[in-house]
């Protein structure tokens, strides 16, 4: 389960960082996201943020229970 959520955690994050890079770079020209670059900017860094403090809390609460 504790590692179930861990990777859960991973990928919402590697896929924000996905939507960031298509909308940053000009890989795919006709984007959604390509008219709110910094909406998405500003979303990455919300996301991030509270990923982390998903992460801090999870990795708190379970300091003594080893990951099996």
């Amino acid at each position: 389960m504790k590692k179930i959520i861990l990777i859960i955690i991973a990928l919402v994050w590697i896929s924000a960082l996905i939507i960031l890079i298509i909308s940053l770079t000009d890989i795919y020209p006709n984007t959604i996201f390509k008219e709110h670059r910094s909406v998405v900017g500003i979303g990455f860094i919300v996301v991030s943020g509270l990923l982390k403090l998903i992460y801090n809390s999870f990795i708190n609460k379970n300091k003594n229970v080893t990951l099996n």
